[in-house]
């Protein structure tokens, strides 16, 4: 017995030594069992950083983030974290079918268990990256996970799923539509090939509008959310063949019953962008409606702010911008929104406006150990 007990504390003793050759707050491993194995022993979750070499947004998060003492210790204290190469490493382009990753950096947080949390892509700013970290640390504690996935990397898809990222061969919506006649959308296997079709059937769209709900709970808004919309969007484009500001009243009608109360205000405004904007090419149109419907979504002002440079845009284009950003823009705003925000208030001849998001900005690249110098030229 005492043999026994003394060869399984060694084999326990072995796992944990090959992922403790570390980089900061980051461990290697060669599979994900030894990373949750450490998890259990330690009573931690597990981060994933998946990204690739010549990423510009995943180097952003090395050199200006992950460096941070806080972000470090945080990670370090609550997380066996684990940086994957997608494009090269073996155990990346397994976790890439899996979780269907199409755009790094994407961040995978997982439970001992091996079930997935959270994920979120994209540079983030060391106070936003914490509080998504705390957020899926607060629901993995109320055993909250997307449990549509499972714990597993062998998944029975069907084969021309994975040749999707292996081959970067986009699957034939109508091979997938009839693959996926008759079978259950919900599970794994099937869920994520249909998640992933580009151009989904009717019928197969039909069951994304009525189903959302469960989909969004087992698979995540990160992957699910876009979906929806590029099936509202593509029928409103057929629905709508020329330029009806009524009827695209009435389509928004038809399909608010389609969204919760808290996502509406999102839905509609990126619907609109997609009326006013893309299909109508009328920015000063989106820009009022913007005013009417705006949210708390300051990513919509960063990169529309980039459009203001285009030969069509004016004196009243850039007017209704700054009008829209000013309903949006606050003190809790990144560092970039909020370089966009005091520029363009000092473009708008208001120097005091201007001076608030550059005080603001202040504040904030100090609280994420940013350089001030870009805001204090406008305090100076």
């Amino acid at each position: 017995m005492k043999r026994i007990k003394l060869l399984g504390m060694l084999l326990f003793t072995a796992v944990i030594a090959s992922v403790k050759a570390q980089e900061g707050q980051f461990v290697k491993a060669g599979t994900m069992d030894e990373l949750f194995v450490q998890a259990k022993k330690e009573n931690k979750m597990v981060f994933v950083d998946s990204y690739f070499v010549g990423c510009h947004p995943c180097k952003q998060m090395d050199d200006e983030v992950f460096v941070l003492p806080e972000v470090e210790k945080l990670m370090e204290d609550n997380f066996v974290s684990t940086k994957i190469d997608f494009m090269t490493e073996d155990l990346g382009k397994k976790l890439q079918v899996k979780y269907a990753v199409t755009g790094f950096p994407t961040f995978l947080l997982l439970n001992a268990d091996g079930q997935l949390v959270a994920r979120f892509s994209g540079y983030k700013e060391a106070d936003k990256f914490q509080n998504l970290l705390k957020e899926a640390m607060a629901k993995s504690k109320k055993g909250e996970a997307m449990k549509g996935f499972s714990s597993s990397l062998d998944v029975n898809y069907p084969a021309f799923y994975p040749v999707m990222f292996t081959e970067r061969k986009p699957m034939n919506a109508d091979e997938v539509a009839a693959y996926l006649k008759a079978k259950n959308l919900l599970e794994e296997g099937n869920a994520i090939p249909f998640l992933m079709t580009s151009k989904m059937s009717p019928e197969l769209a039909d069951f994304l509008l009525q189903n959302y709900a469960k989909l969004e709970s087992l698979y995540g808004k990160d992957l699910v959310w876009g979906r929806r919309l590029q099936v509202i969007n593509t029928r409103m484009k057929a629905a709508i063949s020329t330029r009806d500001d009524a009827k695209f009243e009435s389509f928004l009608n038809e399909v608010k019953p389609l969204f919760s109360t808290a996502d509406w205000p999102y839905a509609k405004l990126d619907i609109a962008e997609e009326y006013y904007y893309r299909q109508q090419k009328d920015t000063k149109a989106f820009y009022k409606y913007a005013v009417a419907n705006y949210n708390d979504d300051d990513n919509k002002i960063r990169y529309m702010a980039m459009y203001l440079k285009s030969p069509t845009e004016d004196a009243e284009g850039n007017k209704l911008f700054a009008n829209w950003m000013q309903l949006v823009v606050s003190e809790n705003s990144g560092t970039e929104v909020l370089r966009t925000a005091a520029r363009i208030m000092k473009e708008q001849n208001e120097p005091a406006k201007a001076k608030q998001y550059a005080t603001w900005g202040l504040k904030k690249a100090k609280l994420i150990s940013k350089s001030p110098k870009y805001f204090e030229s406008f305090l100076n």
